[in-house]
């Protein structure tokens, strides 16, 4: 079963939405993973944001701890080259490094991580991929993910398109045939 490993915008943004069961849908049949570091950012969120608090043990959700070797040698490698001092992009450079190590399809959104998984060869996806393949595997209709795109803009997430225009966009990207 391949696993998704959840960065923080994606559950951050679905549960502002109060969306995490939509997402919980969407990603069935596929194993869900979220780094410690993640749920970490998910927790220090919670007193801006407190729906929040419903990301950070969802029962369908795998935490995971960075603890072999390998993880931390390429945790390091990624924090070391996304920065953002001791509290930023931790997560993101979890989710890089448990993917690099045990494969699997990193969600990030952000375009540094994005760009640090392609030139590593990782597998990597945004949150509207998530929303197309649900579309494409009949999972939601048309009308479904153009509002959960709306939604999700709702909470200020930073999107490509609103959900008027998401099919026009996801078929211009080659995700929808």
């Amino acid at each position: 079963m391949t696993a998704l490993v959840f960065d923080n915008t994606p559950l951050s943004h679905f549960a502002r939405a109060g969306a995490l069961p939509v997402l919980e849908a969407i990603t069935s049949g596929f194993r869900c993973v979220a780094p410690a570091e993640v749920i970490q950012e998910l927790i220090s969120g919670v007193s801006k944001h407190p729906a929040l608090a419903a990301a950070v043990s969802l029962p369908w959700i795998e935490i995971a701890e960075l603890t072999y070797a390998g993880e931390i040698v390429a945790f390091a490698r990624y924090k070391a080259e996304l920065g953002g001092g001791i509290e930023r992009n931790n997560g993101e450079a979890a989710v890089l490094a448990w993917t690099s190590v045990h494969g699997g399809t990193a969600i990030i959104d952000e375009r540094a991580g994005t760009r640090a998984a392609r030139r590593d060869h990782i597998a990597v996806h945004g949150t509207l991929w998530l929303i197309t393949n649900a579309l494409r595997d009949g999972k939601m209709s048309d009308t479904q993910a153009g509002r959960m795109v709306d939604q999700l803009a709702a909470t200020d997430m930073a999107l490509p398109t609103d959900g008027a225009g998401f099919l026009a966009w996801a078929y211009e990207e080659n995700l929808l045939p």
